[in-house]
């Protein structure tokens, strides 16, 4: 099927759009990184000697860290060119004339937080519980982001409160990976590479840029009052976080 309105044309070709962009980084990234750059997940436990008890830690496996920015960059592109598709096309134009879009939030939430585990384990959030505390929050802070857009269809009035919560659940990561590049930057010297510090600032202000990109939707700010424009942002936005993101991980690695 075909989309039915002018901007469901233009909203199909620009996720096409965007889909293929994503699609042709991945495959490049995939052909140039180094596989041999890799980040080990441990697992700490305590060990009762005749010394006393000490935490001990061991290492449950390695992967080439640069691998995650071609494997987000793929997911994202599916899901740009299955929305886009003559399946799924005709009732993604229906959600965005409702003010919502389910699939975004679904697939943000597992490409956005597997972008925050890459960085935040270069900072040496490497426990496998912390990898799981973070990967978890940040899945919920984007699923607070489809509650916002559910819960307002059925309101008057907007109720910030899944907002709110969203916030709260995103920001602890961060809070958490701030204090482990702080304390190994100013402790360890060169713990952290360049890369690493530049890409964890960089993807910590374009996370921001989605929260301010709803917030200007439902305050319905200038070009904001159209839902759809809001869309738009969010296709530019993860086109171009991402981008970096993954470009700066595997040329990081590179070793060059």
């Amino acid at each position: 099927m075909k989309p039915e309105t002018k901007l469901g044309r233009q909203l199909q070709i620009f996720n096409r759009l965007a889909g293929v962009f994503h699609l042709a980084q991945a495959i490049a990234l995939f052909f140039i990184l180094n596989d041999e750059t890799k980040i080990p997940v441990i697992s700490r436990f305590f060990t009762d000697t005749p010394q006393g008890i000490f935490p001990v830690s061991e290492t449950l496996f390695e992967f080439p860290i640069a691998l995650i920015g071609p494997i987000f960059l793929l997911l994202s592109a599916i899901a740009h060119l299955l929305i886009s598709s003559p399946f799924y096309v005709r009732r993604y134009e229906q959600n965005i004339a409702k003010g919502i879009n389910p699939p975004r939030w679904w697939e943000y939430s597992i490409t956005s937080s597997l972008m925050l585990v890459v960085l935040l384990m270069l900072g040496g959030l490497i426990e496998i519980s912390a990898v799981v505390f973070i990967f978890t929050l940040n899945f919920l802070m984007n699923m607070f982001g489809l509650v916002m857009e559910r819960h307002n269809q059925l309101t008057e009035k907007t109720s910030w409160l899944p907002f709110n919560l969203g916030v709260v659940a995103g920001i602890v990561p961060w809070i958490m990976g701030g204090m482990y590049f702080l304390v190994s930057t100013n402790n360890i010297a060169d713990s952290i590479p360049a890369y690493a510090q530049f890409g964890f600032l960089l993807t910590f202000l374009f996370f921001n840029t989605f929260a301010i990109n709803m917030w200007l939707q439902y305050k319905k700010i200038g070009k904001w009052k159209l839902y759809e424009f809001g869309e738009k942002g969010y296709i530019v936005l993860s086109l171009v976080s991402k981008s970096i993101l993954a470009w700066v991980v595997v040329i990081g690695t590179l070793n060059v």
